[in-house]
């Protein structure tokens, strides 16, 4: 069990957060890692992933609002922190216990199939060959992840847009300390 990840340094190995009850009976998070590592976490996912959001100072309400509008969802909706981590939330488990949570999430980019358990279950497998059985059809999952790359098409264009205003404040910053160093002083 780790008391402290460094999502900063990790995001981009992981491959879903999932809520689990721990050996203590308490409410916990288990994070996959690309190639099979697992991480527990002693936080409630909804924790965690705020956690997470942090790294790239996100405030998840504003989030989920936004992007709930953009695919007309007003809960379970996909969420976009990079356009490299857009996560889909996916049910794991039965709740039991109320705030316990039954969603994790998955992120988009790391799934290379979602395979057929039965009506009500699917196995997301990913590219790195492990996978994730989940309580949804596979129909459910493919209505998420359509979700998932309508928002990613929004935050890639929200992104690159931060990233050349960024650019033009860069050259007039670089241009006005030209004009700085050229002034003659009297």
């Amino acid at each position: 069990m780790v008391s402290k990840f460094d999502f900063e340094e990790y995001w981009p190995q992981i491959n879903c957060l999932i809520p689990i009850t721990d050996e203590n009976g308490g409410n916990s998070t288990q994070i996959y890692m690309e190639n099979g590592g697992k991480v527990l976490i002693q936080n409630r996912t909804n924790t965690v992933l705020k956690n997470l959001a942090r790294v790239f100072a996100l405030d998840l309400v504003e989030l989920k609002k936004k992007y709930g509008k953009l695919v007309g969802r007003k809960t379970s909706t996909p969420l976009a922190l990079h356009p490299n981590l857009i996560l889909l939330p996916v049910k794991i488990r039965e709740v039991v216990i109320k705030d316990e949570g039954s969603r994790g999430y998955v992120v988009n980019s790391q799934i290379k199939a979602v395979e057929f358990l039965n009506r009500k279950k699917s196995r997301i497998i990913f590219l790195d060959g492990t996978f994730l059985d989940c309580l949804q059809s596979v129909d459910s999952i493919n209505l998420v992840r359509a979700h998932g790359r309508i928002i990613a098409r929004e935050c890639q264009s929200s992104f690159t847009l931060v990233k050349e205003k960024e650019e033009v404040y860069q050259v007039v910053k670089a241009i006005l300390s030209t004009l700085d160093a050229n002034k003659v002083s009297y």
